[in-house]
């Protein structure tokens, strides 16, 4: 969402004269009228619960091709109240569950996510209950003719197996459970009722009746998390929340924010399990919020309900089968892992040159610019499409100048088409836009701009139309694409759309317009990848190219601390490359220390894109020492583009996200038999029934995750943190900047200097990097610079390095790629490490390259180097004590090669002073604030006493107050007044515990 530079001016006056950062604000009202005295007086009355009926009669339906193949297998069970339900499988280790009740279609709604059509049933011989031949009478008698199709038929349900998963349907109550092996008893997840109606209740004028449609429950595990549901603010285990499922643009948004511009109707589970609601319409997870035992999925209007089941070993198996039912992200073209430079927004060409120019002469690298709204003439003009020729009188050679430096130019467009826009008669006069009720075009007068219409991207005249001006902009060198406003923003509900009413379509507005670009890039520009900056979207966003980003977050402590939890989750719903405006949108004013902190964590993000508005967000305006350290945090980013690129492979071909989180690679073992899973009554040491491969510790953490899975990456949250606590994952791992090693299985502190933010490497990883080089067009895939951490405790390493020519989106399809397998095996008397090509050729490709490899903790020269068993010239190595790093020149001609490190010593010791903190003093509630005073914010890590104490500018104390000594987050008020009572003077102080301390500042 964009704002007008008046507004912006007396928003940021309003946030000063009161001392507090502004609350998040909706960007829409769903009515479009204006605000009654009293919108929310109404009571709200609940939606009639429809219970179902019991089992009738089943029939089952299993074809099979001429090979006798089994190519689909459905079990439809009718209920004594004329309800279907049907369940049916679809791929290893999917289902879809479906539910009409008595009246309906026995058909599912269209759906814009599933892409996947069921795949032939492909039995594991391990757990295949097919046939060789007829099932013995005496099978029949007991369990019913269709034995050999998995279906077991006895009095109280009915249980249809398929490989190493069953589903037992209860006949009294049609709920069903979803076992990992029948034989067991142990469930993954079970219907608490089989789904059922929702009845709206008649409208009266003092209440607001719930909307009817379908819903369904599951019984909740003790200790049972819940991850995913898309892009919010709030803790990874999403368990005890209701959350809409309807996107929304809240301006300003911070932490804690539940309700964000995309919802997605997944719910990952720590059991192993995800649960996907293929509904668009809108609706709401109740995470046991309501009842802490039960997780309720409902949604609006709908005459049917269908959903998938999806199981797997770890995060990566369930997001694997997911990404493939919903559609995996495209390669992204190599630029896009570089620097997007943004603001709101350059007016000018002479403005765009300027900016490509200072951030070279910086030595910044620069690998696109990002035009906002003025390409087009400014707010009034959305809709217009053309250039703004005052401003840009020569767009053609501007674009192709910037491109031969490197730069790439990204245009911004939005759905909403300006009353004053010079396509305004256009799109109404042919029908491209929303309309009333009688079918007249429909004028949204509330949005924030000024009047406006919402282009029906449901009608494929309107997609036409969008699409030609799209393509004059491409051929005229646009490289990429920032669709804003897509929830729509401001949406409301009396518009109707070809596909139905606002609330039934509004979640699926932004993936039907990103499937605009998308499709025709497929259809007239087949070679080319697309590059489409996205605010919103649903469950299968990802397949349409779509680089999401978090909103109109608010610069401030806060809406950075946000990121983490809200790119985590939208990775565990399948989403890649979730990222936010850099150094944050708005609101607040210049902070250089919390814009060097997020340039830091955005350099190891999915995408680095600096964008502001009212402060200037391109680094080279922050003095030093900020500016050196964001100059270190985005070159480290470019010399890791091997890595990075080898990640985009990764979720390209699997869908695993670049960012995971701590538990992405755990085992799922579940000890937790059915009897314990119906029972109502949660344990409070439940935890205990989930066994996992590796610590608990990481679980739920929101200020640390995985980039790709060699790397730890530990944010900085807080301003003045000088070290912070890092949790690792069980091994060692090591400082990416000392090389110093930390044991893994535990909390360690390690230091956190304003010139980097701390970086951990797996102990056994590979980690493949190159030369800094300024834009990712310079590029170079004939020298890689490989960095090697043999272990003792991991001793096997391997990695498949990913290569191709960066942009032809045709690179899979043809095989026109390269992959290099690079495994390690280190003991005490030698070290391995071999070099395997796997993959074919590209365009481009060098035909030779030179492998520098980099081995870290090295103690002393290995004794002897071969390269295939011949000794390697002295020249070609060399040992730094002082870092204790080996170097050694491999020369590689795309051949096998294996190198021997013999005698190969390492450096283990732990890294001294490790211990954790005990506490974490954060960000005040206001660091500038009167005689009221402020408060302040900590969190006590262990039980333990301390004082914080408040020094003015000469160093002496005016005030100690004691902290709480148990464990958790904590609040502490200080009034503004010394240990007497009496005022403090205005001034500078300094709120200090433990060696962490915080600036305050006292006006009048």
């Amino acid at each position: 969402m964009k704002v007008n530079s008046c507004f912006s001016v007396s928003l940021f006056l309003a946030v000063v004269l009161h001392g507090a950062l502004a609350p998040a604000a909706l960007a829409q009202r769903a009515d479009n009228s204006r605000p009654a005295n009293d919108p929310f007086g109404r009571r709200v009355v609940p939606a009639r619960a429809v219970p179902g009926g019991r089992y009738k009669s089943h029939t089952v339906t299993h074809d099979f091709d001429k090979e006798f193949k089994s190519i689909r297998l459905i079990l439809n069970v009718r209920g004594t109240d004329g309800s279907l339900r049907r369940f049916q499988t679809w791929a290893p280790g999917v289902v879809k569950i479906s539910y009409f009740p008595l009246g309906s279609a026995n058909a599912a709604d269209s759906s814009v996510s599933v892409v996947q059509p069921p795949q032939p049933l492909e039995y594991e011989t391990f757990c295949n209950h097919g046939c060789d031949g007829p099932p013995p009478a005496e099978t029949v008698r007991k369990y019913g003719n269709n034995t050999c199709s998995g279906v077991y038929n006895e009095p109280a349900k009915l249980t249809l197996r398929v490989n190493c998963q069953s589903l037992i349907i209860d006949k009294q109550t049609l709920a069903v459970s979803t076992s990992d092996d029948g034989s067991t008893g142990v469930e993954l997840v079970s219907e608490a009722t089989s789904p059922f109606r929702r009845i709206a209740a008649p409208s009266a004028p003092a209440t607001q009746p719930e909307p009817g449609g379908t819903a369904v429950r599951f019984r909740l595990a003790p200790g049972e998390r819940l991850y995913g549901t898309g892009s919010r603010a709030l803790p990874l285990d999403r368990r005890g929340y209701r959350l809409e499922l309807y996107n929304q643009a809240h301006y300003a948004s911070q932490n804690n924010e539940p309700n964000l511009n995309i919802t997605l109707p997944t719910v990952l589970s720590g059991r192993g399990y995800m649960l996907f609601f293929d509904h668009h319409t809108a609706g709401y997870l109740d995470l046991g919020k309501t009842d802490k035992n039960v997780l309720e999925y409902g949604g609006e209007g709908l005459t049917s309900l269908s959903y998938f089941v999806i199981t797997g070993r770890d995060q990566a198996e369930i997001l694997d089968r997911y990404t493939a039912l919903t559609g995996r992200q495209p390669l992204p073209p190599r630029w896009a892992l570089g620097l997007i430079q943004s603001r709101f927004g350059y007016k000018t060409e002479a403005e765009m040159q300027q900016v490509a120019t200072r951030m070279r002469r910086e030595n910044f690298p620069l690998d696109a610019l990002v035009l906002d709204l003025y390409w087009f003439g400014g707010t009034t003009r959305q809709g217009d499409l053309s250039w703004y020729k005052p401003g840009f009188p020569d767009p053609v050679g501007m674009m192709s100048s910037l491109k031969k430096q490197g730069v790439k130019t990204i245009l911004i467009s939005e759905p909403y088409v300006m009353r004053t826009s010079r396509n305004d008669s256009t799109v109404r006069t042919r029908g491209l836009v929303g309309t009333t009720a009688a079918g007249k075009p429909f004028t949204v007068a509330s949005f924030w701009a000024g009047p406006a219409s919402i282009l029906d991207v449901f009608k494929p005249a309107a997609r036409d139309w969008l699409w030609g001006y799209y393509r004059t902009l491409h051929n005229q060198g646009a490289a990429g694409w920032w669709s804003d406003l897509g929830e729509p923003e401001n949406h409301p509900e009396a518009m109707q759309h070809a596909a139905g009413p606002t609330r039934a379509v509004h979640n699926a507005y932004g993936q039907v317009w990103a499937g605009i670009l998308q499709d025709n890039y497929t259809k007239e520009f087949p070679e080319e990848r697309v590059f489409n900056l996205a605010r919103s979207g649903w469950a299968g966003l990802q397949r349409n190219s779509v680089f999401p980003w978090s909103g109109d977050i608010q610069r401030s402590w806060s809406g950075y601390q946000a990121q983490v939890p809200v790119m985590l989750g939208m990775g565990q719903g399948g989403v890649g490359y979730m990222h936010s405006d850099a150094g944050g949108f708005c609101v607040g004013g210049i902070d250089s220390e919390l814009y060097t902190r997020w340039l830091q964590m955005a350099s190891l993000c999915p995408i680095l894109r600096p964008h502001g508005e009212g402060v200037p967000p391109e680094p080279y305006y922050y003095p030093e020492p900020y500016k050196s350290a964001v100059r270190n945090a985005v070159q480290l980013r470019y010399q890791l583009l091997p890595y990075l690129y080898t990640l985009a492979w990764q979720n390209t071909t699997t869908g695993a996200p670049l960012v995971r989180s701590m538990d992405y690679e755990r085992s799922y073992k579940l000890g937790v038999r059915s009897e314990e899973l119906k029972s109502t009554n949660a344990s409070a040491s439940g935890a205990s029934l989930l066994t996992l491969n590796s610590s608990l510790l990481t679980l739920n953490s929101t200020d640390q995750y995985l980039l790709g899975p060699n790397l730890l990456v530990a944010p900085v949250l807080h301003p003045s943190q000088r070290r912070r606590n890092v949790t690792l994952p069980a091994g060692s791992w090591i400082d990416f900047h000392t090389n110093q090693t930390y044991a893994g299985g535990r909390t360690v502190g390690v230091p956190a200097p304003l010139a980097r933010t701390p970086l951990l490497v797996r102990a056994g990883a590979f980690l493949p990097m190159t030369a800094y080089r300024p834009s990712t067009d310079q590029f170079r895939a004939d020298t890689l610079l490989l960095r090697y951490y043999p272990d003792a405790q991991n001793p096997e390493s391997q990695f498949t390095l990913y290569e191709d020519d960066g942009h032809s989106a045709q690179a899979l399809a043809k095989s026109e790629f390269d992959l290099l397998a690079l495994s390690g095996h280190f003991t005490a008397t030698q070290t391995t490490v071999e070099l395997h090509v796997k993959g074919g050729h590209y365009p481009g490709q060098p035909l030779r390259r030179t492998v520098l490899l980099l081995v870290a903790r090295v103690v002393a020269a290995p004794t002897a180097v071969l390269l295939d068993g011949q000794p390697l010239p002295a020249t070609a190595q060399a040992f730094d004590p002082a870092t204790g790093e080996l170097r050694i020149e491999i020369p590689f001609a795309r051949q096998d090669a294996v190198l021997a490190l013999r005698g190969l010593r390492l450096n283990t010791v732990p890294a001294p002073n490790a211990a954790p903190e005990t506490l974490t003093l954060e960000a005040p509630d206001q660091r500038s604030f009167g005689p009221g005073g402020t408060t302040l914010h900590y969190t006590r890590h262990t039980a333990g006493t301390a004082q914080l104490r408040i020094r003015n500018a000469q160093g002496t104390v005016v005030r100690a107050l004691p902290l709480e000594t148990l464990p958790g987050p904590h609040s502490q008020p200080w009034d503004g007044r010394d240990d007497a009572h009496q005022p403090v003077p205005p001034g500078v102080y300094l709120a200090e515990v433990d060696g962490q301390h915080q600036r305050l500042i006292m006006t009048r």
